[in-house]
């Protein structure tokens, strides 16, 4: 009879288990906006998820199945910053110009990233899908910083380009506005300040 009572006891402790592992795994997926899944075929494969989805947006643009299969693949290994139909201008801004950057984990608001917006973050699923930060690039994202440039700050500028996500297994559609810094990552505090700094869920 014991052995009764232990075996429950020791069944219920595993309920409590696992609803705390299901709980933690709930709050690092809200952090982190990350949905791991397989993906099936090969995330280059337009026969993918993200390839499918691709596909239904795009196919309109190519003379060709096949020339549509080369222009996915492009996106989905060379991960290019921008949209494979615009080129980057090359530009300053200003000092007085405020945008804003995601950043998570580690990373502090004096360790700027290499990219912003001029798009308001409001949330961690933004992060993802109009800026396209994919969760092997930036795996936690927390935080959104606004930054005023303080002295011209050299600049590639132009609109975000889509990305596939190989660890999630989704197409990240960006399209939201960004900059590419031209500068050294330990020179770019030199060119910022920083004017607040709020968590993103």
């Amino acid at each position: 009879m014991q052995g009764v009572f232990r075996k429950a006891r020791l069944m219920r402790l595993g309920i409590v288990a696992s609803a705390v592992l299901t709980s933690a795994c709930s709050t690092t997926l809200a952090t982190t906006g990350l949905h791991t899944a397989r993906c099936l075929p090969a995330p280059s494969s337009l026969d993918s998820p993200p390839g499918k989805k691709w596909l239904q947006s795009n196919e309109w643009r190519f003379a060709s199945r096949a020339e549509a299969e080369q222009a996915y693949a492009r996106l989905a290994n060379d991960s290019s910053p921008w949209p494979d139909w615009y080129a980057p201008y090359r530009t300053e801004l200003k000092p007085g110009t405020r945008f804003q950057m995601a950043i998570g984990g580690s990373q502090t608001e004096q360790m700027p990233g290499g990219f912003g917006t001029f798009d308001d973050i409001r949330n961690v699923k933004e992060v993802r899908m109009k800026l396209a930060v994919r969760s092997d690039w930036k795996p936690i994202v927390d935080r959104a910083v606004t930054y005023e440039v303080v002295k011209p700050l050299p600049v590639l500028i132009g609109p975000i380009g889509a990305q596939v996500d190989p660890r999630t297994c989704r197409l990240l559609t960006g399209r939201w506005s960004q900059f590419s810094m031209q500068v050294e990552p330990a020179a770019r505090m030199q060119y910022l300040k920083v004017i607040a700094v709020r968590p993103i869920h």
